[in-house]
């Protein structure tokens, strides 16, 4: 199978490509390896890039605020964190204390539609979640819960967010929100997996907005490396040595001159050796730049000849 070929099937995310991304991992990666390779690039200067963000999904996230600012704090490393915004009402100083420890803010929607407790893998304390799927809702339901999450936020904790990210990304069609995103004055999205962009991990401006692809699970490529796929899909992928699995992608990202962009549920980062993954992102020193999504948004909008 060409790597052609193999890309086409990574689109479509049919059963067909499922089952080529287990038994043949490498014919996903590789095109994407590819790519970086081929495009040469110097991430501000250094050799590749890392992109941390965090979803703050449930309550029990919320509750994990402090203590990954804390660990963030410590090592020196700045984030990306995904809020919603009904939880940042019902949370606020949880979340100041990500603004406070100089972290971004993502749009991640007003209520988070398909928030859903699943028995035997993750049941939060909370029962009123919005069960209601994303893709279900009208674009003007949509553009509602984008508006209302920037709203709150702004009234609540005094920032303006530049960006978003869909909530369930991986099963939706990033394209209707561009002009809904532009409208709205953001300037990037984190709402595609990588083997399902034009330029698979490379970011792409589409109609004014900066997106940035989410990077996929190098032994699993059409399932996000998060923390999700590793502890709970399928009964958890990867359960054990998850850090390690992190930590070979930041190196794959070094040989091929690529972008790590992951996020990571923050009730979840208990569940790893979340200390030592953050020790080995910053050990990389100059051949990798760890920045927030603003920062990337505006610098590669710079490299394209736009103004940030």
């Amino acid at each position: 199978m060409t790597g052609a070929l193999a890309a086409r099937l990574a689109r479509s995310q049919g059963r067909v490509a499922q089952l080529t991304s287990l038994l043949a991992p490498a014919l996903v990666t590789g095109p994407i390896d590819e790519t970086f390779r081929k495009a040469e690039l110097s991430w501000n200067g250094r050799r590749s890039c890392l992109l941390l963000s965090f979803d703050v999904d449930f309550p029990e996230d919320c509750d994990a605020l402090p203590r990954v600012v804390e660990s963030l704090s410590s090592h020196g490393v700045v984030a990306s964190f995904a809020a919603v915004g009904r939880w940042v009402e019902e949370f606020p100083d949880d979340h100041r204390a990500i603004v406070e420890g100089g972290h971004e803010l993502v749009n991640h929607s007003y209520s988070h539609p398909e928030l859903v407790n699943a028995p035997g893998r993750f049941v939060s304390r909370r029962s009123d979640l919005n069960e209601c799927r994303w893709e279900h809702l009208s674009l003007y339901e949509r553009r509602t819960e984008i508006s209302r999450c920037q709203q709150v936020v702004e009234a609540i904790l005094g920032v303006q967010m530049r960006g978003f990210r869909a909530p369930h990304f991986g099963n939706v069609d990033p394209l209707p929100l561009y002009p809904i995103l532009a409208a709205e004055g953001f300037v990037y999205s984190t709402s595609m997996l990588s083997p399902r962009g034009s330029r698979f991990g490379l970011p792409v401006i589409e109609q004014g907005v900066v997106e940035i692809p989410v990077t996929t699970c190098p032994r699993h490529p059409l399932s996000s490396l998060d923390t999700w796929h590793a502890f709970y899909a399928r009964d958890g992928w990867h359960r054990e040595g998850f850090e390690q699995i992190l930590e070979a992608q930041l190196q794959r990202a070094v040989r091929t001159g690529g972008i790590t962009n992951i996020y990571l549920d923050p009730k979840d980062t208990e569940r790893f050796d979340f200390d030592h993954f953050l020790a080995h992102a910053v050990a990389l020193g100059d051949d990798c730049w760890i920045a927030t999504y603003s920062e990337f948004a505006d610098w590669f909008k710079v490299q394209q000849g736009e103004v940030a």
